[in-house]
C-alpha cells in the first residue's frame, strides 16, 4: 500500500485559511444539536442526485448517518491542522475506494452536503460560509481521492 507524501497535507492547508476554519466550525457547531437530522437530508439528497449511490450502503442509513457525522465532526475539528488528522482523512479514503466510491462521486456528495447545510442553516449558510464549506471540503475530499488512488496503483 502506497503512502501519502508528508507534505501532501501541508499542500491542502495552504487552502484554508484561519477564517474559514472558523466558519466551518462555528457553522458545524450549530448543525452538531440536530446532527442526525442533516445526515437524513444529506443521505435523502445525495440519493435523490445518483440513486444509483444507494447500493454502496449495506447498513441501516440511521447508523450510517451517525457514522458519517461522527467522522464529518472529526474532520471539522481538525481543520486547523490537516497534517494531524492526515492519517484519518486516507484511511478513510482508501476505505470508500474499497467500497466502490469512485472520484466522481465526492462531486455529488459535495452538492448534497452543502445543499443539507444550507437547509438547516439557512440565512446563516452566506456565501462565505458556503466557500468556506467548499473549501474545507476540496481539502479533505482531495486527500481522500489520493489515497484511495495510491492503494489502487
Amino acid at each position: 500500500m502506497a503512502a501519502i507524501s508528508p507534505s501532501f497535507g501541508n499542500a491542502m492547508r495552504a487552502q484554508l485559511t484561519a477564517e474559514e476554519c472558523q466558519l466551518v466550525q462555528a457553522s458545524f457547531a450549530q448543525v452538531d444539536p440536530v446532527a442526525n437530522r442533516v445526515a437524513a437530508m444529506f443521505y435523502e439528497r445525495l440519493f435523490e442526485l445518483d440513486p444509483t449511490l444507494s447500493a454502496l450502503f449495506k447498513v441501516d442509513m440511521a447508523t450510517q448517518g451517525a457514522r458519517f457525522m461522527e467522522k464529518l465532526a472529526i474532520a471539522v475539528k481538525g481543520l486547523e491542522d490537516l497534517d494531524e488528522i492526515a492519517p484519518f482523512v486516507e484511511t478513510l479514503g482508501r476505505r470508500h475506494g474499497g467500497f466502490g466510491v469512485k472520484t466522481k462521486d465526492y462531486d455529488t456528495v459535495s452538492d448534497a452536503l452543502l445543499w443539507a447545510l444550507e437547509q438547516h442553516l439557512g440565512p446563516a449558510f452566506g456565501d462565505d460560509v458556503r466557500a468556506a464549506w467548499s473549501a474545507a471540503y476540496e481539502a479533505l475530499s482531495t486527500m481522500m481521492i489520493e489515497a484511495a488512488a495510491a492503494q489502487a496503483s
